[in-house]
């Protein structure tokens, strides 16, 4: 028989550690006060000193410890890092869960001996990503939450690598590290630990051109995802190829988590004690449902999410941490303190299009760098990009002296990088500048497939300069700084970025990408599984919040949602504070502005370079959507010790 499957328990504390570990865990995950992915207050989580404790107190009843360090870091945090992972090995732990890939840099320089696993929030969606993190010297892969259980299996097989999968216990709706409303709107970013939970916020599901709200669903927890429980499937689990099952909870009490815990040991034992003989204990799976705080689901472990994977009630969320956060206003009061370089460097302006009218007009217009193809959004009856009208219209900018690069989709399985084949055979004879890539699989991909330059953008998250450094050596030319930075840390990307920066100065910005179709499931009943009738295509749609706000959101050609900040990004009076030597480009994202108004935008922005002033009034004209100065406006909120405590029904609402 093989190896028998890992039952994995969180630890938030020790009075968890003790219960989970009396449970029958074989395997514990807890984090360091700073650099855990749940800081929701000062005491969860284990100081620095604890740690060799920690590791012991597991150790010493045969159960192995994986230290969490899986937050998104600035240069100053990761270095700060250094001297206590070197302390690691006089007790090490089993395994470190990380994100940020400068610290996968920074442990390959150290090489402290410790096995290293691909937290969650890399946004593991396929074996090419998988392969990518294996040859930096990952041993585990965390899968994405969104992915089925059958697809885990199969990039697990193909990779050659550990899989560890959600089994039970708290679940976020967003594609993982793609959610980025929180860090936005308030510094208190998603990928550090410090959510405030957008997702659990009441929605209206609007249509936005006519102010009217839809299918009833007014003022609903419409984003709410229930709880995962898999324990009827736990055979399916066991025999699939699964290393280790995971239950979420790092910030719940041990005597919730025992019983959840003994459930499913008693279970896996009895599994492999007679397997033939198995049958669920319907009496177990009741308590456990009863045990639940939220109401349970199998989430996307089986199939596609339908109206069922939501509490839309929102009457059993444990706790609000916000009700709704307003965009902070395009005002020179909510900016911090000017910093700047005195550079006197004037960067390239690039544009990404939503279609190829509009690509057209803006290189008439004065851009310098023109993004084209990748998603088309439905409900903007935007034209699919069709590669003989790209050939043609990188040859033209070619010849006006003006660069062209190619969007791949931010999510990449079998079939976009099919359709990328596809692609890029048919501009074999007419290549763009560089092709724009999302993630780690996309780069792993495109490196075996094209001699193209490859430009990072922003969804990498990346944050520091040993992040770049690791694409560097794959094989990146330049990057899109994360869009959850602040000035001063925007900043410091840049000098340490052994890469040219581009960094957004206007432009709807992504607040959540979602697998999940609120579209589908409330106007039709469907999924993408279904036959669906296409409700995406048949008017706009928004969201809207307790604060007023309308959050466009748009449904791509993968049926994937993308859910948008409600104001848009807008620093055209504010240039100066992004100087810096290695900030070669601006850009404006543009895939939902008409082309008039794209064309405008390019325009006030040249202007704006070459030292023009007091342009946002002109600019405000015919924009779609109030304007804000998005993470610029933002003061991040720094990794420390202890923790604050994060806030209950926040509601900010700006005059």
């Amino acid at each position: 028989m093989k190896s028998k499957v890992e039952l994995l328990a969180p630890a938030g504390s020790w009075e968890a550690l003790e219960a989970v570990i009396k449970a029958g865990a074989d395997a514990v995950y807890f984090s360091e006060k700073r650099f855990g992915m749940r800081q929701h207050g000062a005491w969860l989580n284990f100081g620095d000193r604890e740690i060799t404790d920690v590791i012991s107190y597991a150790h010493e009843r045969g159960v192995k410890a994986y230290l969490t360090l899986n937050n998104l870091l600035t240069g100053d945090e990761i270095d700060s890092l250094e001297k206590d992972l070197l302390a690691l090995t006089d007790n090490p732990p089993d395994a470190l869960i990380i994100q940020d890939l400068g610290l996968l840099q920074l442990l390959q320089k150290l090489d402290p001996g410790i096995p290293i696993h691909a937290s969650t929030m890399m946004n593991i969606h396929h074996a090419q990503a998988a392969q990518f993190l294996k040859r930096q010297g990952i041993t585990r892969i965390i899968t994405s939450r969104d992915i089925s259980l059958d697809d885990a299996r199969e990039l697990g097989r193909i990779a050659g690598l550990e899989v560890e999968y959600f089994l039970h216990g708290d679940m976020c709706i967003s594609i993982g590290s793609q959610c980025l409303h929180s860090g936005i709107s308030t510094g208190l970013s998603a990928n550090r630990g410090k959510c405030l939970k957008s997702c659990r916020w009441a929605w209206s599901l609007m249509d936005r051109e006519r102010d009217k709200v839809l299918a009833s669903v007014d003022e609903q927890y419409l984003l709410a995802l229930r709880d995962i429980c898999l324990y009827h499937q736990l055979p399916q689990m066991v025999t699939g190829g699964i290393a280790s099952l995971k239950i979420e909870g790092r910030a719940r009490p041990g005597e919730y988590l025992a019983p959840i815990v003994k459930a499913y040991r008693e279970a896996i034992d009895r599994y492999y004690a007679n397997p033939a003989a198995y049958t669920t204990d319907f009496n177990a799976l009741k308590d456990l449902r009863g045990q639940t705080i939220r109401e349970i689901g199998t989430s996307h472990a089986l199939s596609q999410p339908g109206k069922g994977a939501v509490g839309l009630s929102g009457e059993r969320e444990p706790r609000f941490f916000s009700i709704a956060v307003e965009e902070k206003p395009c005002a020179e009061e909510y900016l911090p303190q000017a910093t700047t370089t005195g550079s006197t460097n004037k960067p390239g302006l690039s544009v990404r299009c939503g279609n190829m009218q509009a690509a057209k007009a803006v290189l008439e217009a004065g851009a310098d760098h023109i993004y084209i193809g990748g998603e088309s959004f439905q409900s903007a009856q935007q034209n699919n990009w069709q590669p003989h009208e790209m050939a043609d219209f990188i040859q033209q900018c070619r010849e006006a002296g003006v660069r062209a690069g190619i969007v791949t989709p931010r999510i990449t399985t079998d079939r976009e990088f099919f359709e990328l084949e596809s692609l890029l055979e048919m501009l074999e004879q007419t290549p763009p500048h560089s092709y724009l890539v999302s993630n780690i699989g996309a780069v792993e991909w495109m490196q075996s497939h094209t001699n193209v330059p490859l430009h990072g953008d922003f969804s990498l998250n990346l944050w520091n300069g040993k992040a770049v450094e690791m694409l560097r050596q794959s094989g990146m030319e330049s990057i899109t700084a994360g869009l959850e930075l602040d000035l001063v840390q925007l900043q410091n990307l840049a000098s340490h970025s052994p890469l040219p920066v581009e960094c957004m100065v206007h432009g709807a910005l992504p607040s959540m990408l979602l697998e999940y179709c609120p579209i589908g499931v409330h106007m039709s009943g469907t999924t993408r599984q279904d036959p669906c009738p296409g409700p995406c295509k048949q008017r706009s749609y928004a969201l809207r919040s307790r604060a007023d706000q309308l959050h466009w959101l748009e449904t791509d050609q993968y049926c994937r949602n993308h859910l948008f900040m409600a104001k848009d990004l807008c620093m055209i009076d504010h240039l100066d504070r992004l100087q810096h030597p290695n900030i070669k480009r601006l850009r404006i994202e543009g895939v939902l502005y008409e082309t008039d108004y794209l064309c405008t935008l390019v325009r006030l922005y040249r202007q704006a370079i070459e030292g023009a002033q007091k342009l946002q009034q002109e600019l405000e004209q015919g924009a779609p959507r109030t304007l804000s100065i998005g993470a610029y406006g933002n003061t991040l909120e720094a990794i420390s010790e202890p923790c604050k405590e994060l806030p209950t029904d926040l509601l900010i609402q700006y005059s």
